[in-house]
């Protein structure tokens, strides 16, 4: 449950998940021009009152030419007290009702939403949802709305870098930070099994993305997409399962390494820290199975879902490395001094090989469930509901399938747009009725 940090005050709600349109799916027939505004990005209430894309644009009439949202934060639970005070949460609300000249806004979170968002909590542990003591932080990011008079729309929100290639150049203003993320990243992640569970670590992860941005476009025909992107993401992974693996292998290299400088071979590394964390790149992702381009991902994939097996084929790759290396320095020895550093080898070998061939069913399933049970991240995100079309570049679940909570992370919504019929008045000429002369009556003839 995500709420406000109020004392002795619980909020309970939840959030309907539209039917999310297939990748590559043709757009919706266009809805009649009389539509009403719907919602773009659900804010929860305790009174699971929905806050359609009118309610942002105070007095927005119900038929439009066109419309769109940009919103950087938005989540499954929010209190109703945050959501009225904090106007730059609502996102940039853009709702042309007239054709009298497009309308542009660009509204960056302000630094009073900033300071609300750093008092949400989350979890058994009332763990921060943003800020440097939560979860999520994120740099000078932007929100966007335009809606044309031609009937078109779009909006983007996210990295404001990202805008030149999605939106347009000179387009979106970046609003304060939320937290300070690491250098070169715009965006970071940091969740556990005890921080946000409490009871022992068993997991802990932190995603660090260099750019997170979202756009949605509704052309002239109705027709609506969105794009996305993603880019320089990098993971790292700690906590008591993997250390398990890694501390055996810590111990067994160090050993490894000391006896074969004393036989007079240098220049190992142990590429294993003492804590036992992983980092894993975008290529060790890529070779557990994640698709190769980033801004092409199916709709809703967990980039969480492939850390199990990367972890598993990192920790074998700088083993195997390792090993391979210190072999060609024995084998570089002088004769005299090769066999006590092979025989140095071949206790490692001892040490480390059982580890490695039992990593795959000894780690990757337990360390699955445990991060499934702390977070999930999916991308491209996509929902269709009446008319509205939502594209989010990431959804932030927290608990195991989001029980906790929900965090959208720079979403676009564009429509339901009427185009400019629904102010055109009448071209129509009117008709006149014909004019006639009235009929002459008969007068009767008069006798004599």
């Amino acid at each position: 449950m995500l709420t406000p940090h109020v004392p002795g005050q619980k909020w309970w709600n939840h959030v309907k998940i539209s039917k999310t349109r297939a990748p590559g799916a043709t757009a919706p027939s266009r809805l009649p021009r009389r539509r009403l505004l719907c919602t773009t990005v659900a804010f929860g209430t305790a009174a699971l009152i929905a806050v359609p894309a009118s309610a942002m644009a105070q007095g927005a009439p119900t038929d439009v030419v066109s419309q769109a949202n940009g919103r950087l934060v938005s989540a499954s639970v929010l209190s109703g007290s945050l959501l009225d005070s904090l106007i730059t949460l609502k996102g940039a609300t853009a709702v042309n009702t007239d054709a009298r000249g497009d309308v542009i806004v660009d509204t960056p979170v302000d630094a009073s939403a900033v300071a609300g968002l750093v008092n949400l909590k989350v979890g058994t542990t009332n763990l921060p949802v943003f800020g440097d003591a939560g979860i999520i932080r994120l740099g000078g990011v932007g929100q966007f709305g335009r809606a044309n008079d031609d009937g078109s729309s779009a909006a983007f929100s996210g990295t404001v870098s990202a805008a030149p290639s999605l939106i347009g150049v000179n387009t979106v203003t970046a609003g304060p930070a939320v937290g300070s993320p690491s250098n070169g990243s715009s965006a970071e992640l940091k969740v556990g099994t005890a921080a946000l569970l409490g009871g022992p670590d068993l997991v802990n992860l932190d995603a660090t993305i260099g750019v997170l941005a979202a756009s949605a476009r509704e052309d002239t025909s109705g027709a609506q997409t969105g794009q996305y992107r993603l880019t320089d993401l990098g993971i790292g992974v700690g906590g008591t399962l993997v250390a398990a693996p890694t501390d055996t292998l810590h111990t067994a290299v160090d050993s490894l390494i000391t006896a074969l400088a004393a036989a007079g071979a240098t220049g190992l590394t142990n590429p294993f820290a003492a804590d036992g964390r992983i980092t894993l790149t975008l290529a060790d992702l890529q070779a557990a199975g994640l698709g190769s381009d980033l801004d092409t991902l199916p709709a809703d994939t967990d980039l969480l879902s492939y850390v199990p097996r990367a972890v598993v084929l990192k920790i074998t790759a700088l083993t195997n490395a390792l090993l391979a290396q210190a072999a060609t320095v024995v084998a570089a020895l002088p004769g005299p001094s090769q066999p006590a550093a092979l025989a140095a080898l071949a206790i490692a070998h001892n040490l480390i090989d059982p580890v490695i061939s039992a990593l795959g069913g000894v780690l990757e399933g337990p360390l699955g469930a445990a991060v499934d049970a702390v977070a999930q991240l999916d991308v491209n995100h996509q929902t269709t509901a009446n008319g509205t079309f939502t594209e989010t570049a990431l959804r932030v679940g927290l608990g195991a399938d989001g029980s906790l909570a929900s965090v959208d992370l720079a979403s676009a919504s564009v429509g339901p747009n009427g185009g400019p019929s629904v102010v055109t008045p009448p071209t129509t000429p009117p008709t006149t009725p014909p004019t006639t002369k009235p009929s002459q009556p008969t007068l009767p003839r008069v006798a004599g």
